[in-house]
């Protein structure tokens, strides 16, 4: 019986000894996860923005690189008229100059 007693004691001395949380501290650690919850929450929604962001960028530099692209071939087109007009009117000068 006394063998017994001891056996029962142990876990009971060492539970106290080695400290229970409190509804204190219950209450204190759930704050502190809740805390860090809304933190994780504030972080993803400003990371979702900013990925939407950059999405948006890119669309825009796309559309830019397609305007600068449009902007190149009617440069290259319009150079390529003045290079005829040019000749046109090398041709023309020439022929004014024989007669």
């Amino acid at each position: 019986m006394k063998k017994s007693l001891v056996m029962l004691s142990i876990p009971l001395v060492a539970g106290l000894l080695g400290g229970c949380a409190t509804t204190g501290e219950l209450d204190a650690a759930k704050a502190s996860a809740s805390h860090a919850q809304q933190t994780a929450d504030q972080a993803k929604q400003t990371a979702d923005a900013a990925q939407s962001q950059a999405a948006q960028a890119s669309r825009k530099a796309d559309q830019a690189v397609q305007t600068a692209n449009a902007a190149s071939a009617t440069a290259d087109k319009a150079m390529k008229e003045v290079e005829q007009l040019s000749e046109k009117i090398d041709r023309m000068f020439k022929k004014s100059m024989r007669k």
